[in-house]
Order: C-alpha cells, then structure tokens, then sequence
C-alpha cells in the first residue's frame, strides 16, 4: 500500500473542523436536561466554548444555573468540562469521550454532605441527520446512593413527604443514559429536531425513564430561536421538589411536560 494511499485513507477518517474555538451562549424559559428540569422550570442563561483540533482531539466548558431547590447548599451552577475524540468516515461519525458534572459546593444535607458531582463516559455514532448517544455513569449518578436518596419514598402533590413504596439502596455507578435523536431541515428556514432518551438507575429502578423533544428551530440574523415540546414519564413523586425557602415559590414537578422557549448564539 503506497504512503499517498495510507494518507488518504486517514485523512477520510478526521473531521473538517471551521475553526479550533467555538462559543455559544443560549437564553432559555427552562433549563431541562434529559427531560427533568434543572431550574425549578425556572429561566436559564448557558454558555459554553470549545477546543476542537484538526486531528479530532477536543475539549471544551459549558454552565448554566440550576435551581438551589435541587442542588443544596451551592452557589446555583452548573458547570460541565468535557473532551474526547471525534471522527468522520463519509458520512458516518463517530464521537468517544468524558464529561464532568460540577456543582460548585452544592452538596445533600444529609451528613457527611455528599457532592452531586458526577462522570460519565460516552460513545456516540451519526450517519447523516440521525445520531445516537449512550453515556455510563462511572461515579454515583449525581450522588444518589445509600446515604443520600436509600429509603426515600418522593413528595406528595401537597408537598408533604411520600411514606409508602419507597426507595431500596445501593450506589447507583454504572447508570446508563440512551439518546437517539435526529434533525432535518423542513423548509423556509425551519429545522426540526427529533429526540427520545432512557435513563436507568442502577439499584434504583423506580427513578427510571423515558423522556422526549420536539423542536423547531430558525435563524434570525444572528441568533437561533427555538421552541420546543419536552416531556419524561418519570414517576412524579420522585421528580417533585419543595423550595428551600419557605414561601417563596410553590412545590415544583421538575419532570412535567412543557414548552421551553430559547434564543441562542453560536460564535
């Protein structure tokens, strides 16, 4: 095999990149990660920047703030460092990495404090519009284990405590996230975007679910505006919250269905 051939060859396999540093910065009606709400269903303002070189390797931040309703004791921020690998084949792409949850002090009250700090590793593949995504949690999925969420039995409608068909225990590493998603363009300027995801939760079946998005998005000078349906099937009482400060907003259902209005901008 000639070296002309060998380069060619490897050449197919590396993604074109625009530009080795990439930015966004997004203001939505609602932060929702896989389904459930971050925010208390509450606005979010998110900005991310990434590294991508030539030869695939990339890595990049991204924040948001989250709810300190559902993340204790913390400074109201999420912050998400990630990096990996990505490559093409035609039109098949592929995408192996790392990402870090980081909540800045945020903290269960239960003692001794444990973090919602989570890593996950995930492969992703896409062939033309459509992708999917699988991400295993390496670390407690966001602290949930024995000492944190063992034996808890969720929040009723009136916010008082759940006290019946409870939580088991264990630590939940090893958790899995499914995401399948697709994107086409419909049309005088219209993309729409499809998705459905599965979360499991190891040693905890009954905080597993299913979620999904329908979305549509379109340019406007600089800035993309998007509105989209997002719903999950999760188990209400597990995904209902109490605010931290006594009448200051009512009990939310972080996991209900919504629209969520965004503006973004890429750069």
């Amino acid at each position: 095999m000639s070296a002309a051939l060998v380069v060619a060859m490897v050449g197919s396999l590396l993604p074109v990149t625009q530009a080795p540093v990439s930015g966004n910065l997004t203001f939505a009606t609602d932060y929702r990660f896989r389904g459930v709400s971050q925010t208390y269903t509450q606005p979010a303002v998110q900005a991310g920047l990434e590294y991508a070189s030539e030869l695939g390797v990339y890595g990049g931040a991204w924040g948001s703030n989250v709810s300190g309703n559902q993340f204790l004791n913390g400074a109201s921020l999420e912050l998400d460092l990630y990096g990996g690998y990505r490559w093409e084949l035609g039109k098949l792409g592929l995408d192996l990495g790392g990402q870090y949850y980081w909540y800045p002090s945020a903290r269960y009250n239960i003692d001794p404090g444990d973090h919602y700090n989570t890593v996950e590793l995930y492969l992703s593949t896409r062939f033309r519009q459509v992708s999917a995504k699988y991400s295993l949690a390496v670390t407690d999925l966001f602290g949930m284990k024995t000492n944190t969420i063992g034996g808890y039995c969720g929040i009723n409608s009136d916010g008082t405590p759940a006290t019946s068909a409870c939580l088991g225990t264990g630590s939940s590493k090893g958790s899995g996230y499914l995401d399948l998603a697709a994107a086409f363009d419909i049309g005088v300027g219209l993309n729409l975007g499809l998705h459905y995801g599965y979360q499991s939760v190891n040693n905890y079946p009954e905080l597993a679910y299913s979620d999904f998005k329908l979305g549509l998005s379109r340019q406007f000078g600089a800035f993309t505006l998007g509105a989209a349906a997002v719903g999950t099937d999760a188990e209400t009482r597990f995904y209902r919250y109490t605010p931290t400060t006594a009448g200051s907003q009512e009990t939310a259902h972080v996991a209900g269905t919504t629209i969520v209005l965004s503006a973004s901008k890429a750069f």
